[in-house]
């Protein structure tokens, strides 16, 4: 098997990672490693038969594009604070030695993509989420949020959160939005920091369209960011559209730690 290794700058990555090469090189497996290069890691990540991620959740969403563009499953370590999306823990790589010995305990989830764009830019495509915020020293946010071309909420806040299920434990959650059980395909919209009684988060099927506009008539300091990245500003009079793709990017998951069982382990114990 032909690995490609990502991994973050992190401290704690070093030593982890000289682990996770002798352990490769233990099962005959041969691996690349990332440059840090978009041409040469795209290439890379072309001839490998699978991604391995040695980080946290940030590092593991850094190899979205690549890993649908290739077809590539992901396998995350975790060395980071969290690590909700990966499968093995840093301090317990002989748990990586079981997925090479025991590959029937563990399992490829299928994790849906949200596409967005603002107004008819190209699409991005997000694991998580996508976020519309003010400014951090500015004033509220006021939204029109569309779904299908039915309005349905007038909300003034700090931000609204657009979230598949697999995203709805990351930010969303922390913004008092529900927990989706990522086997749905569903649309997760949680404002943050509402100036209103009456907004709350909402969970919309699968082929709903989200459309969120804004006030033109006051001028307001919004950004949005697609799964934490490319953040960059836009005007009250620009549109941003909001939808599940057909895409979706593979991650192996434990058999014996199922999403439930790391919000037990990873969320509520913390």
């Amino acid at each position: 098997m032909n690995i490609f290794l990502k991994f973050s700058n992190n401290k704690n990555c070093v030593s982890t990672l000289e682990e996770i090469k002798e352990i490769l090189k233990k099962y005959n497996h041969s691996f690349e490693l990332s440059e840090n290069d978009v041409k040469k890691d795209d290439e890379k990540v072309a001839a490998c038969d699978l991604i391995i991620t040695v980080g946290g959740d940030g590092t593991l969403l850094s190899m979205n594009r690549q890993a649908i563009k290739y077809n590539r499953p992901i396998l995350g370590i975790n060395v980071g604070r969290l690590g909700f999306l990966t499968a093995i823990e840093g301090h317990q790589l002989c748990d990586l030695c079981r997925f090479f010995e025991h590959p029937e305990e563990f399992e490829i989830k299928k994790h849906s993509l949200l596409k967005a764009r603002v107004n008819k830019s190209k699409w991005n495509y997000c694991l998580n989420d996508i976020v519309i915020a003010k400014h951090m020293f500015s004033n509220t946010i006021s939204t029109a949020v569309y779904c299908n071309d039915s309005n349905i909420g007038n909300i003034i806040c700090d931000s609204v959160i657009v979230a598949t299920a697999t995203g709805s434990t990351a930010y969303s959650l922390s913004a008092g939005g529900p927990i989706v059980d990522n086997d749905l395909d569903a649309l997760v919209i949680s404002p943050v920091a509402v100036h209103s009684l009456n907004a709350t988060p909402m969970v919309l099927a699968k082929d709903k369209v989200i459309t969120i506009k804004f006030d033109e008539n006051r001028k307001q300091d919004i950004y949005v960011s697609f799964d934490g990245e490319n953040h960059r500003k836009i005007s009250e009079k620009d549109t941003v559209t909001v939808q599940l793709s057909k895409k979706a990017l593979n991650i192996f998951s434990a058999k014996n730690m199922g999403q439930f069982a790391k919000v037990d382990k990873k969320i509520k114990l913390r």
